[in-house]
């Protein structure tokens, strides 16, 4: 089919996780048609009949994916996902030359400096990335209390002070959220996600904690927007239990009536700050 002048399209770099089917189908309604790139096994699945064509790669297949998205005549991309960055670490002899090319170029493996070097390489064969919020702006929440289980005072005294640590790990680029018991920091997200994070901070209190998500300081739309769902709230009740507080209208929240169902069968509040 050949290309018209006016139609859009998007090369939807995709990893694991619920929000890459929500980015296609947002797009789509946008008018974009869509190809998606898929670059984890669970990505490859799921837009599979959503997008309208899939195409799967390996992460470091570099040179593979570019040749792939310049054939579809496509000059616009959106990284979607969770593509976890341990496993790159340890298959990090998978990337093909120009994988390891752009990789050499790193000062450090922060998420902050990998995202810009990225701009900068696929401005290189004028490839924009668009921004994450340009078509997940209705999962994005208003504040308010989402739970049938409201803060006490001694809680929301805790939500304030995980939400300003929380900014300054963000500030350092470290992680987005924060685990806290009566003014205490008992973990900070780090390469380990969220999860993860949740699990230690609940094993160090052995009861309830809050839990605080926030984006970073001048967050870039186009990557790593926080976020939260029905998992996240999982993670919490079998683990103690408490509060999870996150930053409204920053914060991408998926399966929305789900998680409200799971936090209300803990006793968990459910707040957006």
């Amino acid at each position: 089919m050949k290309l018209m002048p006016t139609e859009k399209k998007i090369a939807i770099i995709s990893g694991n996780g619920e929000l890459p089917v929500a980015v296609a189908r947002s797009a789509k309604e946008q008018g974009y048609r869509t190809f998606g790139v898929a670059v984890t096994e669970e990505a490859s699945y799921k837009l599979d009949g959503v997008c309208d064509k899939v195409a799967k790669f390996s992460p470091g297949q570099v040179s593979k994916i570019l040749e792939a998205v310049k054939k579809e005549m496509i000059n616009q991309v959106i990284f979607i996902g969770k593509v976890s960055k341990l496993d790159l670490l340890r298959n990090a002899y998978k990337f093909d030359w120009l994988g390891i090319q752009v990789i050499s170029k790193f000062s450090n493996l922060n998420d902050d400096t990998i995202h810009f070097a990225l701009i900068d390489f696929l401005k290189q064969y004028d490839l924009e990335i668009l921004p994450q919020t340009m078509f997940l702006k209705h999962l994005l929440m208003e504040k308010e209390i989402l739970s049938k289980r409201i803060p006490t005072l001694e809680e929301r005294v805790d939500i304030e002070f995980g939400f300003d640590m929380a900014k300054k790990a963000g500030s350092l680029d470290v992680g987005q959220t924060v685990v806290v018991k009566n003014k205490m920091i008992l973990a900070i997200e780090a390469i380990e996600g969220t999860d993860e994070a949740i699990k230690r901070g609940c094993g160090f209190a052995k009861g309830e904690v809050v839990v605080v998500k926030v984006s970073r300081p001048n967050q870039d739309e186009r990557f790593d927007l926080p976020t939260i769902g029905e998992r996240t709230v999982e993670t919490i009740g079998r683990n103690g239990g408490g509060i999870l507080a996150f930053e409204s209208g920053k914060t991408i929240v998926t399966n929305k009536e789900k998680m409200i169902e799971t936090a209300n069968k803990y006793n968990i509040c459910l707040i957006a700050i």
